[in-house]
Formats: structure tokens, sequence, C-alpha cells
């Protein structure tokens, strides 16, 4: 997982807000559940579109990204 940027960035994403939130004794821990760690989980283990989409138990990690797709600026638009 440490391998991948978007993993490390909604990690830190969600530890951050559990230090925030479990401070909160009324509603905290069902906030962060809610509106963090339900909804990132949901993206890191997208097995379609996850960051680890390519990576498998048997051969581990994969740095395969797809290409974004692009589309050519009209001609001197950028100069």
């Amino acid at each position: 997982w440490w391998r991948h940027a978007e993993a490390i960035a909604r990690l830190e994403a969600l530890w951050r807000s559990w230090e925030h939130l479990r401070l909160d004794p009324a509603t905290g821990t069902s906030v962060w559940l809610r509106d963090h760690a339900d909804h990132h989980m949901n993206v890191l283990l997208d097995a379609d579109a996850g960051p680890f989409k390519y990576c498998t138990p048997e051969r581990g990690h994969s740095s395969r990204l797809d290409p974004l797709p692009l589309v050519e600026p009209p001609q001197g638009l950028f100069t």
C-alpha cells in the first residue's frame, strides 16, 4: 500500500479526521465512520477503480496506471 500515493493520502486523511473526531464524545465516532471511513475504504478497496486495482496477491504490487485521456489542443493555443 505504501507504493500508492492515493492510498497514502487517503489513509492520512482518515487518521487526521479520526484524531479530530474521536474527541467528540457524542457522535464523533459515528460521524467518522459514516463520513470518512466508509467513503475512503470503499474507494481504497474498489477492485475496479481503486488504487490497488492492478495489484494481486499472486503478483504483488503493480505500478501500471491507465493513461489519462488526451485531446490535442488547437494548433497555436500554447506557444
